[in-house]
């Protein structure tokens, strides 16, 4: 057995050297070459304070901007549950070649083109029955208000309750999914792929999630300086998880942090504002059944510190957290009645205070959703109120003036 374990861990630590020294001759090749590459092919991240801990104080309706509301847009292609929303802001207006993922600049099109930035549906299923798995991502145009299936194909079928983020590799942002289960199954993969949005590609990494373990899912998940965080988990039908762990991808590694949730947790709404990690609600087990919470952390990557912040004032779980104008909306979710919701709790960390928002039209939970941050906010899928229907429905809070107070600073790639 030590043999066999000695080899399996030569074969890891080859195809880490390996994606090493391809990260390592896209840099040169960044360095050698002149790269003109559009500003808005990066993530935008809004600047916040830190939060402050404190009690839980109870929430006030923030106004809403006259010029946002929440639209309906087209259905999906199909119902579907346990997909991960994901925006991605590359230039569909450039082609990427093979030399460090660089850009190269299209003809100029003969009418203004659309706006830049696709969101996309990664994994899930379109049923609880085993075999339902969808096999391609699911692209929506913002400018044409369309669906499109992608070519591309999933590795596996173990794509429900991924963790996804965009992340950026020698100038190029690309989706990097984590983890995840097939439909029913009492066993979850430690697999890590990387979509190209630009290419339509999907290649396996070879660093896979320490954290899997065989039975875990990935918690709570969130980007922050360009590496991707998971926070808890579930270890299926067993117990939740407190564990935190770090992946970069260039070259592609993980890194168990020192600290832990002081409560373990699962389905975690999570996101990133300023130089925190923000986490509201999440998943418990009694030893049968999920259970929704309103526990409340913010947690520092840099310090690798965990503290508890004001109190979201409902418990939920199963959905995303999203940072949108300096702020954390955390979108509807939960099981335990009277969830699933369609409340939109937001939470602003230079006050350390939760307020509702425009609530959306459809309560659900388990759905896809993401953010531009700035003017858009995207949701679809899920299952319905009563926990059980599966939806197609799409909507959008759409912002055509952004309510942002202040410009959104471009996210720093490694150089």
């Amino acid at each position: 057995m030590k043999g066999k374990r000695n080899s399996k861990s030569a074969v890891l630590n080859l195809r880490i050297s390996t994606a090493a020294v391809f990260c390592l001759a896209g840099i040169a090749a960044v360095v050698l070459a002149v790269i003109a590459i559009d500003p808005a092919n990066g993530n935008w991240a809004t600047g916040a304070g830190k939060a402050v801990a404190g009690g839980s104080p109870t929430p006030t309706p923030t106004a809403t901007p006259v010029s946002c509301s929440w639209l309906a847009a087209r259905d999906l292609q199909s119902v579907g549950t346990r997909l991960v929303g994901v925006f991605f802001p590359g230039n569909f207006h450039h082609s990427r070649n093979s030399v460090g993922g660089r850009f190269t600049a299209l003809p100029e099109p003969t009418v203004s083109p659309p706006p830049l930035g696709k969101f996309y549906a990664m994994g899930g299923s379109s049923s609880d029955t085993a075999g339902s798995e969808f096999t391609h991502p699911f692209q929506y145009d913002p400018a044409s208000n369309t669906w499109t299936t992608k070519s591309a194909t999933y590795p596996d079928n173990q794509v429900n309750n991924m963790a996804c983020g965009v992340l950026n590799v020698n100038g190029a942002d690309y989706i990097y999914c984590v983890g995840g289960s097939a439909v029913g199954a009492t066993t979850a993969t430690d697999r890590v792929f990387r979509y190209d949005p630009i290419t339509d590609t999907i290649i396996t990494i070879g660093a896979p999630w320490p954290g899997a373990m065989g039975t875990i899912l990935p918690g709570g998940f969130s980007v922050f300086n360009n590496k991707l965080y998971i926070l808890g988990g579930f270890n299926i039908n067993t117990e939740m998880v407190d564990t935190i762990w770090e992946f970069t991808p260039c070259p592609p590694n993980w890194v168990q942090k020192s600290a832990h949730l002081p409560t373990a947790l699962g389905y975690i709404p999570t996101a990133t504002i300023g130089s925190l990690i923000v986490t509201a609600g999440g998943s418990t087990w009694d030893g049968t059944t999920l259970h929704d919470s309103n526990f409340s952390f913010a947690y520092d990557p840099v310090a690798d510190t965990i503290h508890n912040i004001a109190t979201i004032p409902r418990a939920t779980a199963e959905t995303r957290a999203l940072t949108f104008c300096g702020r954390i909306f955390v979108m509807g979710g939960g099981r335990d009645a009277p969830n699933p919701s369609n409340e939109v709790d937001i939470y602003d960390p230079s006050t350390n205070s939760w307020s509702t928002g425009q609530p959306f039209v459809t309560a659900r939970r388990n759905f896809a959703t993401d953010t531009d941050s700035t003017n858009r906010i995207w949701l679809v899928g899920g299952y319905a109120s009563d926990g059980v229907t599966l939806l197609d429905s799409m909507e959008i809070f759409n912002c055509p003036d952004s309510p942002c107070t202040a410009p959104p600073q471009e996210r720093q790639h490694p150089q």
